[in-house]
């Protein structure tokens, strides 16, 4: 056997090899698997679906409810919600008259009536481009429910007063009066005077 090694010396460097081949093998990191273009696609269909479902309105409640307001809601929230967020219907209310299960929109007004009470024409200014109602063939900024791009076509109404009258919506409730808008930092009776034809309720 030694005298055929030292004829073919080559031979010991075979186990060698095989030794270093099989652990090139055992140690080598499987490869990954292409990332499937559609998978990312869906994910992203999801997380734009989650972002619009969390998207915030704001709904006037008004009438027989125990708090009176403004109040933010997400887009599928129901008529309910809104009751709920107004801390539920007075003993007045007539619950007959409202839809429990109706969808809300942003800017829209709510009016729960009293017993025997009629719902009053307040709620066709949600039929109406929000924020806005018409008499006649004057258009006037409704102050409860306007946003601030609204607000600012009033006259002396810039972007920080209308940030202002939001601000004052969602700590204080709607405004009750036309003349309650004084009560917002910064504007005064000669702008009210100057307002007053141009807003509404």
């Amino acid at each position: 056997m030694k005298e055929y090694l030292k004829k073919y010396p080559y031979l010991l460097a075979i186990p060698v090899i095989l030794a270093a081949a099989a652990c090139f093998f055992l140690l080598r990191e499987p490869e990954k698997p292409a990332a499937d273009p559609m998978l990312f696609s869906t994910q992203s269909s999801v997380q734009t679906t989650k972002e619009s479902s969390q998207q915030e309105w704001y709904v006037d409640v008004k009438g027989a409810v125990k708090k009176t307001g403004m109040y933010r809601i997400t887009q599928g929230m129901r008529l309910m919600d809104a009751i709920d967020l107004a801390g539920g219907f007075t003993e007045e209310a007539d619950q007959n008259q409202v839809n429990f299960s109706k969808l809300l929109t942003d800017q829209e007004i709510i009016y729960v009536p009293k017993a025997g009470e009629e719902i009053p024409t307040i709620n066709e200014t949600a039929q109406q481009p929000a924020g806005t109602t018409t008499s006649g063939s004057d258009k006037k900024i409704n102050i409860n429910t306007a946003d601030a791009n609204q607000l600012q076509e009033l006259s002396g109404i810039g972007e920080k007063k209308a940030a202002d009258i939001i601000k004052y919506r969602e700590e204080n409730g709607s405004f009750t009066a036309v003349e309650d808008l004084t009560k917002v930092s910064g504007i005064g009776e000669k702008t009210l005077e100057n307002l007053k034809e141009s807003i509404t309720i």
